[in-house]
């Protein structure tokens, strides 16, 4: 009788007693893979970075004339200077926007000294036509006078939409030039930028 409730109790547990885990899998060449280091930066790609760094334009506001410069890493370009263009060289399309600038922006300070001349000398006339009218030049005066002081407001007034075209010319060769000098291809040579096509461009 005890032998039975033995054998009864023992068959229970064997039902009763969950399932052994299965043995932990050995790591295979897969997770050695996962856990890897991610591959270092590409060589191009910092050449690139230091290229774009190096010849990236920025404004630089210029107090002492109220307007601004362009900075490229030390080298500063001011619109004044004849090497002004010379910060564009590397995207012709930037280059040519930069020239036109420069052109519009001289005739624009050229128009101003000269019409503003102008007025001066006219409006000097009148006044001294009234003083010297006993000498019978009151009429000549007066009408040479009036005629530089037209001829000033109008000088003033062409020079005005010229400085504001050279304006958006020179904000809109900067975007262009930034724009374009990210299509360039990294150097693969010192000294040499490749472009697309197949063109290489010096470096200053």
């Amino acid at each position: 009788m005890i032998s039975a409730v033995v054998a009864v109790l023992i068959a229970q547990t064997a039902v009763t007693a969950p399932p052994s885990p299965p043995p932990a899998p050995e790591p295979g060449p897969a997770t050695v893979e996962a856990v890897k280091a991610p591959a270092s930066e590409p060589a191009e790609v910092k050449a690139f970075a230091l290229f774009v760094d190096r010849h990236l334009l920025t404004l630089d506001p210029d107090t002492s004339t109220g307007s601004f410069r362009l900075r490229q890493r030390e080298r500063v370009f001011s619109p004044r200077d004849d090497d002004f263009i010379d910060a564009f060289k590397l995207v012709p399309e930037a280059l040519a926007l930069a020239q036109k600038a420069q052109e519009n922006a001289r005739a624009s300070t050229i128009f101003q000294i000269v019409g503003l001349s102008a007025v001066g000398v006219g409006s000097a006339l009148i006044v001294i036509a009234p003083v010297i009218s006993a000498s019978g030049v009151f009429i000549p005066l007066l009408i040479a006078g009036l005629v530089l002081d037209l001829l000033g407001l109008v000088a003033v007034v062409i020079a005005l939409p010229m400085a504001l075209s050279a304006g958006t010319q020179f904000l809109s060769a900067v975007a262009t030039y930034n724009r374009g000098l990210l299509d360039l291809r990294p150097p693969s040579e010192p000294g040499l930028a490749p472009a697309p096509g197949g063109l290489t461009v010096p470096l200053p």
